[in-house]
């Protein structure tokens, strides 16, 4: 099936309109066919003329007979156009290339012969939108879907022929928006157009003629599905359509900036992405106790005030919970949630779970005593820099000790990648302090094995760009085989591709992929943490399967966070609320040895609400010998 037949009215559809721009040159129109495909267009479109059926042959034989435009044009289009044979091999080579392959015919001989082509869809140019038998002939001939440029008509005439497209064909068909000079001026575009254009017709597009991307841009803002532009080697030679193009190298920035824009347009609806959450809890304001408030007290407004962190009930539901009675005594300054008026659930009160494999949770230095109660085959304390060095301890006997190194120093990233020197130190300090800590912590804890540590190798940036993963893997390998790691098990954690750090969402370039990951721990003799969610998240941004991405790290497998993923960037999604086939995956880990906690987003908060969900959602995996 074409792309254009499979097309969604909020979907995009990328052009390249190589016309004439071939110069008459099957190998130029090959040329700009692979360059157009290299960019990541949907379609290429040619035309296709008899000039004896078009122009009388008093203006063929004398065009300085009529106005100066035909002495211009019609002398070139006399040496423009391509043989049948030639648009055959174009035709082949656009299947090559998995594109489709649309034509432009000019008058009836040529639609008969490109009906011969088995097109994708058919074009009609903005000066054949009047030609309704043309239209006829060929959509009779082709039954394809269609393409319709409204350049050079007002608005009663586009109506007029709205109606006879709409009342007479019954495939699937467009009509573009277009301006017919070339170039365009910007003033002349009318973009808004496109909103009365979308009354007129089942899907729209923008044909641009201007120079530039930006309109191509804000047509596709505005509702424009399909997108055409004209693509040339250089746009100093001769032709009519050559200076209103873009160059390979244009059209490549064209279609990335077009699918961004397809990102940024998103759905009707309003997303809160993790770090949103994360900013909502330090800056929005809660309901929180102004003094120590028992089991069984009255909730009254004078015994409250509004204060970060926005973890407890908005100030906005405060009469929901007036004069209810509260379940669990609140201290002052201590955040009010609603689970403090339902019967009270504590850590305490988690059933026993059944699990095969070592399993635990995440926490915090400061949370550690209300989790440790638990005593779960392994604890995971996810730490702070200043975790690291400030005192500290815990113990358990029962748990196996994992230390989650961490992530950010200071106001900088943790990243043994980084092209600063300054940052590249403070991560060396700081992930040697966290393997002193480790070992200062481990008498306190399950002696059954080496502790782990797991890390965040780096690898990240705030702009998007290309970057060498290479070198990026052997600058932290080389840093990494001068790190003293007597008595601890170093696991790097695979990436996310859109990670959030800092309140905001980062570009990830090493530790993605699923062969970087094998590589890095089989050049160091490590294991690895593996992230199902990163995984997941990895596998929808590059296409792969997420099973298949497990098969390639297993050997190396030590340790897994386990949490939903959606999208590309959504982490830490509850169980069985994302996009992850769990049952796949673990069949595939079923045999493996790990260890693993549930790390679902703020999953700690609300007396660890969350975690406590995700562990119920995964205990069937327990009872099958899968976690």
């Amino acid at each position: 099936m074409s792309r254009f037949a499979s097309l969604k009215n909020d979907g995009l559809y990328v052009i390249a309109e190589i016309g004439i721009n071939h110069n008459g040159l099957l190998d130029e129109a090959l040329y700009l066919m692979n360059e157009a495909a290299r960019a990541g267009v949907d379609a290429v479109k040619f035309q296709k003329r008899n000039l004896s059926e078009i122009y009388v042959e008093s203006l063929l034989n004398d065009p300085n007979s009529a106005e100066w435009s035909f002495q211009y044009l019609i002398p070139q289009l006399q040496v423009l156009e391509l043989s049948e044979d030639n648009f055959r091999i174009l035709r082949a080579e656009a299947r090559r290339l998995d594109i489709d392959f649309i034509v432009t015919p000019f008058d009836q001989l040529s639609a008969d012969f490109v009906a011969t082509l088995e097109l994708d869809a058919v074009k009609f140019s903005s000066a054949d939108l009047t030609n309704w038998p043309l239209i006829s002939h060929t959509l009779n001939k082709l039954k394809c879907p269609a393409i319709f440029s409204t350049g050079m008509w007002d608005d009663a005439v586009i109506r007029k022929s709205a109606k006879f497209i709409a009342d007479n064909f019954s495939n699937r068909y467009a009509m573009l928006l277009c301006q017919s000079t070339y170039p365009a001026p910007p003033e002349s575009l009318n973009l808004r157009y496109l909103n009365t254009l979308a009354s007129l017709a089942p899907m729209i597009g923008y044909s641009g003629h201007e120079l530039g991307v930006q309109a191509s841009l804000l047509a596709h803002g505005l509702g424009a599905t399909i997108i055409e532009k004209h693509i040339t080697r250089d746009i100093h030679q001769l032709g009519p359509d050559h200076k209103a193009s873009l160059t390979p190298e244009q059209f490549r920035d064209l279609v990335q900036q077009l699918h961004l824009t397809r990102t940024m347009l998103g759905e009707d609806k309003k997303f809160i992405t993790q770090a949103e959450h994360l900013n909502r809890e330090v800056f929005a304001k809660s309901l929180v106790a102004k003094r120590d408030l028992p089991e069984g007290e009255v909730l009254k407004l004078e015994d409250l005030k509004f204060m970060s962190p926005g973890k407890g009930i908005t100030p906005d539901r405060l009469t929901d919970f007036l004069g209810k009675k509260l379940m669990r005594a609140k201290l002052a300054t201590e955040y009010i949630t609603e689970l403090d008026f339902e019967k009270s659930h504590s850590v305490s009160d988690w059933p026993q779970f059944t699990f095969s494999k070592d399993w635990g949770v995440k926490c915090r230095f400061h949370d550690f005593e209300i989790y440790k109660q638990l005593e779960t085959p392994v604890i995971e304390f996810h730490c702070s820099d200043r975790d690291v060095i400030d005192p500290i301890s815990a113990h358990s006997p029962h748990s196996e000790l994992i230390i989650h190194a961490p992530e950010i120093i200071g106001r900088d990233l943790f990243d043994l990648c980084s092209d600063s020197a300054e940052v590249i130190h403070k991560s060396v300090d700081i992930l040697e302090r966290t393997i002193v800590r480790t070992r200062e912590l481990a008498p306190g804890f399950k002696q059954t094995a080496k502790p782990k540590i797991v890390l965040h190798v780096g690898g990240m940036s705030l702009l998007d760009g290309n970057h060498d993963c290479a070198t990026l893997t052997a600058k932290a390998e080389k840093i990494l085989r001068d790190v003293n790691l007597d008595g601890v098990e170093l696991l790097p954690e695979n990436l996310p591709p859109r990670p959030w750090y800092l309140g905001g969402q980062w570009h990830q370039y090493g530790y993605m992929r699923p062969e970087d990951m094998a590589s890095f721990c089989k050049s160091l003799s490590l294991g690895m943490t593996f992230d199902i969610c990163h995984a997941q998240l990895y596998c929808k941004y590059a296409g792969i399967s997420l099973v298949e991405y497990a098969k390639i790290v297993l050997p190396y497998i030590r340790h897994v966070h386990i949490s939903d993923a959606h999208g590309i960037d959504g982490e830490g999604v509850q169980i069985g609320e994302g996009e992850l086939d769990f049952d796949a995956l673990f069949h595939h880990l079923e045999k493996l040895k790990f260890s693993w906690v549930p790390e679902i987003w703020s999953g700690h908060i609300n007396h660890g609400a969350g975690t406590h969900h995700a562990l119920c959602c995964l205990e069937k995996y327990g009872h099958s010998h899968m976690l």
